[in-house]
């Protein structure tokens, strides 16, 4: 199934590499603005912190929780693409034009789950990354589920699925060293492969479930 879904997000591709290597750059750009704010800061300096350096601080976390939804955007747009209805730079803003506090609660609850799982040990942090890999996706299509109910969804249909979606990543490794021998240059049509394959992935799992080919979950908890 790995050849297939890569094979489908290579032919969705088509035509449309260095747009989304672009889009790829201006999400990067993006994502790196709260660092522009936040200072050096030193744990082990004998030097107290600063009043400025607190503020920058709280700035740049504030601006880094308010920018979340631009990676469910980056989800939704390799999405579209998969599905073949086209990249356009208005999809991957669109989390901040509809239900923007929705987006901004769900990657912040998100971010907390995976960082009370990672304090346990880091294994279960991963396997909960896997679990809750698939809600920007979730947010997309069922947009009436709530946060919490979004996270749980992700988690349900990622039930038996964790490992293929590891084993997936895994298969990319290759591609990856290629961005790093490449200064970071490849990672720009690399991950556009990637992320189209895994909203390849995604809809895989869906279809599965909404035909019955896979056992549906009972009784999951929401959420953590």
């Amino acid at each position: 199934m790995r050849s297939e879904w890569k094979q489908h997000a290579r032919q969705a591709l088509k035509g449309k590499w260095w747009l989304m290597a672009g889009l790829a750059l201006l999400f990067l750009i993006i994502n790196g603005i709260p660092q522009w704010f936040a200072p050096e800061m030193d744990v082990n300096s004998p030097e107290p912190f600063t009043s400025t350096d607190l503020t920058l601080s709280f700035v740049s976390n504030v601006l880094q929780i308010l920018i979340a939804p631009l990676a469910i955007g980056w989800s939704w747009l390799a999405l579209n693409v998969s599905r073949g209805n086209g990249a356009s730079l208005s999809t991957m803003f669109k989390p901040f034009q509809m239900r923007y506090v929705k987006h901004v609660i769900t990657s912040f609850v998100m971010g907390v789950f995976l960082v009370l799982w990672t304090l346990l040990l880091v294994v279960p942090g991963i396997i909960k990354a896997f679990s809750y890999s698939l809600t920007p996706y979730i947010l997309r299509d069922q947009p009436e589920l709530s946060a919490l109910e979004s996270i749980t969804e992700s988690r349900r249909l990622m039930d038996g699925h964790k490992m293929e979606a590891f084993m997936l990543f895994l298969s990319f490794f290759g591609w990856f060293l290629v961005g790093l021998l490449t200064l970071g240059i490849g990672f720009f049509f690399i991950g556009p492969y990637f992320s189209t394959t895994y909203a390849t992935f995604y809809d895989s799992i869906r279809d599965n479930h909404i035909t019955g080919a896979d056992e549906p979950m009972h009784g999951t908890e929401q959420g953590f």
